[in-house]
């Protein structure tokens, strides 16, 4: 199955569709959690492929110009927004339901999970489990 095309996105969780990813309070200072919320000005993702065949992406923060990554993509180390010169790569992974897909570590073993429903809980790199849909994103287009 393929990706997304490039473009901004609205990235909504799948076990917990009130929960959009953003920036912790619109922050565009370096490190800023990257986390799941309700409402905000700055849930905008623009998704830029780097590797189609690969399925291997940045993703960008619309209101800040930061970039989704992982501190050393370790288990349970927050997800975060950094500069471009800190620029990650993830990898989108189709799961299982039509239209829901993973942020996965290039290498495959750690995917960008929600916790739980509570605005400003920080997205994790979890170990990838395809039956957790707290790993599952959907892209809604703005």
């Amino acid at each position: 199955m393929s990706i997304p095309l490039p473009g901004t996105y609205r990235l909504r969780n799948v076990r917990f569709p009130n929960q959009l990813l953003d920036l912790r309070g619109g922050g565009i200072q370096p490190s800023t959690p990257v986390c799941g919320v309700t409402a905000s000005q700055s849930v905008q993702w623009t998704m830029q492929v780097v590797d189609a065949r690969n399925k291997i992406v940045r993703l960008i923060n619309v209101a800040s110009g930061t970039f989704a990554q992982g501190a050393g993509y370790q288990s349970g180390a927050g997800i975060v927004g950094n500069p471009a010169g800190n620029a990650a790569l993830l990898k989108v992974v189709p799961r299982n339901n039509l239209g829901e897909y993973a942020f996965q570590t290039t290498d495959g073993k750690f995917a960008c999970s929600l916790a739980d429903a509570k605005d400003n809980t920080q997205v994790t790199p979890q170990k990838v489990d395809a039956n957790d849909s707290k790993q599952g994103w959907i892209f809604c287009p703005v």
